[in-house]
């Protein structure tokens, strides 16, 4: 199936009642990696038009113009920031000369990729996106979206607004202020934030050698990993389906790189701290609120080790990222303002889980039916693990896995199993 881009135009925001001029990024938004997050929103027939589209971007951006903005260096603290020049959001609009059913089922791959606007090194824009009209009438949008903007939940906020917008309805507008996430005056480390004491300003090593491929695991696998490590005792307070699955999915894939017994191998697990926090921030903060919370092990304890082993390990990495952990997180950072950037991953060795599960991605939509597919573009960076709910299947999740060749195969014949 072929995929034709027209030329891209800017989107600018609708006058509207904010008169900010600039944006000073946070410590969490100068940690984020710096890449742009992509992901295709798939819709069949009818979709509204490209016109239309564009109409409700313009308003919704009156309330997030962070997107129309651009990076600049003219701070306060010279850190990067955004200026809210209103200088607008690309969109390209494209044709596919196949229908959706032709392109089903999708995953990340190269095809995906060209339904997603293409991220230069030189672009500017800090949101783009892509409207591909197929020939039966159906519609997937390409969104492509900077990290150091917003995390997952603030993007997510951000493009299901945009879809209320189309629809005729009111949202709720975003909450703008990064001050909340401001460190201590005089700042105060009191953890160990040992993930950070490498930090990168390179990107994630993208690797054309890499091979991504998508599970499926049905409600029925699921309860039967659950089980193997929650058992039937009522007093314990059971772990998560996201820690039972980065558990299962670490095993699965130190046996499969096959590591000697003595490597050391590590779970960066992103930890939302938007409720963790104390108080929570509130509903609609947009910009990003992540750790990257690590466990750190040899090969051999997560192989020979039991599953509830391992779900403990990454249970501690997740839980330990409470309130008095973030503010001392905050206050580390500033202590390395000009220094700051992304955890150092070794990615022959390291699994980075995501969760998309629960995300309400599926509240994008313009009043004509919820998206057949949403999920991510090929994103070839080794050791990535996405985790996002099933659309056909009740109960189930997909796992879009990023390995080598070689250990993809053994992933696929033999490592998968409980």
């Amino acid at each position: 199936m072929k995929v034709l881009r027209g030329e891209g135009v800017l989107i600018k925001p609708c006058a509207g009642k904010d008169q900010r001029k600039l944006v000073e990024l946070s410590n969490f938004d100068l940690i984020a990696h710096p890449m742009f997050n992509k992901v295709a929103y798939v819709f069949e027939a009818p979709t509204p038009t490209s016109e239309v589209l564009k109409e409700g971007l313009a308003k919704v951006l009156a309330e997030f113009r962070e997107w129309a903005g651009r990076y600049t260096k003219e701070t306060t603290n010279g850190c990067l920031g955004i200026n809210l020049n209103d200088e607008g959001v690309l969109v390209i609009e494209g044709e596919a000369d196949g229908t959706i059913a032709d392109a089903m089922p999708f995953h990340p791959s190269e095809f995906l990729l060209e339904l997603i606007p293409p991220t230069p090194t030189m672009v500017v824009e800090l949101l783009l996106l892509q409207f591909t009209q197929f020939a039966c009438g159906g519609l997937v949008i390409g969104l492509a979206s900077h990290h150091y903007v917003a995390d997952g939940q603030a993007a997510t906020f951000f493009i299901n607004s945009r879809g209320k917008v189309v629809r005729g309805e009111s949202i709720l507008p975003p909450v703008n202020d990064r001050s909340l996430l401001k460190a201590r005056d005089p700042p105060q480390p009191c953890f160990d934030h040992c993930e950070y004491n490498t930090m990168t300003h390179e990107q994630f090593p993208i690797m054309s050698s890499l091979i991504t491929k998508k599970f499926h695991f049905d409600a029925i696998f699921l309860e039967k990993l659950k089980s193997k490590v929650n058992g039937s005792d009522k007093l314990k307070k059971p772990y998560t389906t996201f820690e039972i699955l980065v558990a299962h999915m670490w095993k699965c894939i130190t046996k499969a790189r096959g590591l000697d017994e003595d490597v050391k191998t590590k779970v960066s697990i992103p930890v939302d701290g938007r409720k963790r926090l104390n108080p929570p921030l509130p509903q609609g903060y947009l910009g990003n609120v992540v750790y990257e919370s690590g466990a750190q092990t040899i090969a051999s304890e997560i192989i020979n080790g039991s599953l509830e082993f391992v779900a403990e390990i990454t249970h501690k990495a997740v839980t330990k990222v409470d309130d008095n952990f973030l503010r001392s997180t905050i206050d580390f950072f500033e202590l390395r303002k000009e220094t700051l950037g992304p955890t150092s991953l070794n990615h022959g060795t390291d699994v980075i889980p995501l969760s998309w599960m629960k995300f309400p991605i599926s509240n994008f939509h313009f009043g004509m039916g919820e998206p057949l597919y949403v999920g991510p573009s090929l994103m070839p960076i080794e050791g990535l693990i996405i985790f996002f709910d099933s659309y056909n299947h009740f109960g189930g999740v997909e796992v879009v896995v990023c390995l080598p060749k070689v250990h993809m195969d053994v992933l696929e014949h033999t490592g998968l199993n409980i």
